[in-house]
């Protein structure tokens, strides 16, 4: 397999980790959708990544989708996703509010990093924010200790640690850890595991996709 994207995108590292979670083995293929752009949807038709390529050829888009396959790859005793309600729909729903996360990071850093100051939206950065901080509030008061879900690791408590990687890498100071400690304590634990070393954020790909540090 195949997965094309940087590790500066909070997307294609979750589907990184996840591999290396069940023993996956594959290669990457970094490309920027920003700097290779047309490379990337002549793969995606939406131009997006992750994209994960399987061995056949067939190519995956969207990283819940490729998830969700890899998931149904997996033994029982590997997946991250519980079988059985009503766990399941609870891992579930902490995995959409993480992505969704990702997702309004993602949106306010585009804001500051590819429009000029003068086509920036204050109200759209002031409201993307508000829903990064209730999105951030809302986990909090989740408690992970260790994890969301009793003793096991699921892709909430993969997501979640990912998406606060990537406030403290392209958002720094916009939220201070203090105000929510127990995500910064699962982050740690999470970005310590070999999994998710064998996926580090890198901040290289980021500078090399002319990716520049949004306001505080």
């Amino acid at each position: 397999m195949v997965l094309i994207g940087q590790y500066d995108s909070p997307f294609v590292r979750r589907v990184a980790v996840a591999l290396n979670h069940y023993g996956e083995p594959f290669e990457r293929r970094v490309l920027s959708v920003f700097r290779d752009f047309d490379a990337v949807l002549a793969l995606n038709p939406l131009g997006k990544v992750p994209i994960l390529t399987l061995d056949d050829g067939e190519s995956l888009f969207d990283s819940r989708f490729i998830l969700e396959y890899l998931d149904g790859l997996a033994a029982p005793e590997k997946r991250l996703v519980p079988a059985a309600e009503p766990a399941r729909r609870e891992v579930l729903r902490m995995e959409a509010v993480a992505v969704g996360l990702c997702e309004k990071l993602y949106e306010r850093g585009y804001e500051f990093a590819r429009r000029s100051a003068d086509k920036q939206d204050p109200s759209v950065v002031a409201r993307t924010e508000r829903q990064i901080r209730s999105a951030l509030d809302w986990l909090e008061a989740l408690s992970a200790s260790p994890w969301f879900c009793g003793s096991g690791f699921t892709r909430a408590d993969l997501t979640a640690a990912i998406a606060i990687t990537y406030l403290r890498e392209k958002h720094a100071g916009l939220i201070l850890p203090s105000e929510h400690p127990t995500l910064q304590a699962l982050c740690d634990r999470c970005e310590a595991m070999e999994h998710f070393r064998g996926a580090a954020y890198s901040a290289t790909e980021a500078a090399q996709s002319g990716w520049r540090a949004s306001a505080a």
